[in-house]
């Protein structure tokens, strides 16, 4: 699969969730780049990082941001949101099915447990730093797919 354009696929499908005072930037630098995965699961991975992100940034707004990038070895795709941020006792934990800090009714606490699965299924990593006020972002790194592509 192409990462930027399966970025772009689930920022538009994203979209409606989006309140009008978040900006998103995109700076994707992986447009000859492939990997080897599960399209829905990874399409599944990027949707529930992007709509974290616009969940963490409510009701102030704020700007998602999406890098991709690459070495020798793996792709690199970060998410990054200007939201309310993670409290460093609660980090070590927000990968755990069913753990949420929304009110009842407002998550299920499967989001990021899906996403760390995800990644452990394609044997990637993700990391996670955060601020609280300031901000979270994600950095998920999965396995490159090493084909020369055709050229016409």
């Amino acid at each position: 699969i192409a990462p930027d354009e399966l970025v772009r696929k689930m920022v538009r499908t994203a979209e409606p969730a989006r309140a009008k005072n978040v900006q998103i930037n995109m700076n994707l630098n992986c447009w000859e780049q492939r990997l080897t995965a599960n399209e829905i699961q990874i399409s599944q991975l990027m949707l529930n990082l992007i709509l974290n992100g616009f969940h963490a940034m409510e009701p102030d707004g704020g700007v998602l941001t999406i890098v991709s990038n690459f070495d020798e070895t793996h792709i690199h795709i970060q998410v990054a949101d200007t939201g309310c941020g993670i409290p460093k006792e609660i980090q070590s934990k927000i990968f755990e099915p069913f753990f949420t800090t929304k009110e009842t009714g407002k998550g299920t606490g499967l989001g990021l447990a899906i996403v760390a699965q995800v990644v452990e299924d394609h044997q990637g990593d993700i990391r996670v730093e955060s601020k609280p006020g300031r901000g979270t972002t994600f950095t998920v790194s999965l396995p490159r797919l090493h084909v020369p592509l055709e050229t016409e």
